[in-house]
């Protein structure tokens, strides 16, 4: 199933996204932990301490970006900021947000940790007036890794084609991202990555180098070469288990309502598909 979220007030800040379902935002939403959610659209509009949301929710009607039998969820609240965190709160419950920056929201769990979403979609927000800003409130460390990284993700397709030179049509709407991250066994540095899709097979994966990049102000940025192809992909380091797009000037790309910038990291990879004999 799917949910779609709403706020509204004078001048107001509106995010709108997809997400999945985890406990918390069910908690929030006063959504069953029993019903069945493919994903949630929000749409949030908040401004002087008060929000309004409203959102559609329910399994995914297939070829379509909507839902079967679509639910609704539609209520306002208090609102507090503290630093870089939202607060929401309504009839006893709340949830919180990461202002990654002016253009994007992350939700957060119960530990004030950043939300990991999955294959479709992340817990991202984006601002519907975008800025286009290299700003990040988020100071990352480098840890030890655990060889291999794997992140995974779906992000809107015509400003990253446009970004790499992928020279995709006009109809493509989405992209799907799996990348295994390999790190050098003895040193732990970055060896090389592989990217492909779900069902994938290695040998046609694509293949390239990966650097760790110090930005400013502390920033992790991955920066991924493919051996082949004249592009290369930047990728900012959120936490441990979250990696979000960045333009050749630093800037944080910005979604829509369907899908964010943004990776999800899994626990293991997917596994290989068989030939066929």
């Amino acid at each position: 199933m799917a949910l779609t979220c709403h706020f509204s007030t004078l001048d107001k800040q509106t995010y709108v996204g997809s997400t999945p379902a985890h406990v918390a935002v069910r908690d929030f939403l006063g959504i069953s932990l029993t019903d069945s959610i493919d994903f949630i659209r929000w749409k949030l509009e908040f401004s002087s301490g008060k929000f309004e949301l409203h959102c559609q929710y329910g399994l995914s009607k297939a070829g379509t970006s909507g839902f079967v039998n679509e639910k609704r969820v539609d209520f306002e609240g208090e609102l507090v900021k503290k630093e870089n965190y939202y607060h929401f709160k309504h009839n006893g419950t709340r949830i919180s947000m990461l202002e990654v920056n002016t253009d994007l929201l992350h939700l957060l769990d119960q530990n004030n940790k950043m939300l990991i979403g999955n294959g479709g979609y992340s817990y991202t927000l984006n601002s519907t007036h975008p800025v286009k800003t290299d700003q990040f409130n988020i100071r990352p460390v480098q840890s030890t890794f655990k060889n291999p990284l794997v992140f995974e993700g779906r992000t809107p397709c015509q400003e990253l084609s446009k970004l790499l030179n992928l020279n995709k049509s006009d109809a493509c709407n989405k992209m799907k991202w799996y990348i295994i991250f390999y790190t050098d066994s003895m040193t732990g540095k970055p060896s090389y990555y592989q990217k492909g899709g779900i069902g994938y097979r290695k040998e046609t994966m694509e293949r390239g180098k990966w650097q760790i990049i110090n930005g400013k102000d502390g920033r992790i940025i991955y920066h991924v070469i493919p051996d082949n192809r004249a592009y290369s992909l930047n990728l900012l380091k959120g936490d441990d288990n979250i990696l979000f797009f960045v333009d050749t000037n630093g800037r944080l790309l910005v979604g829509n309502d369907d899908f964010s910038y943004t990776l999800n990291r899994r626990i293991k990879e997917y596994q290989p598909a068989k030939n066929n004999k």
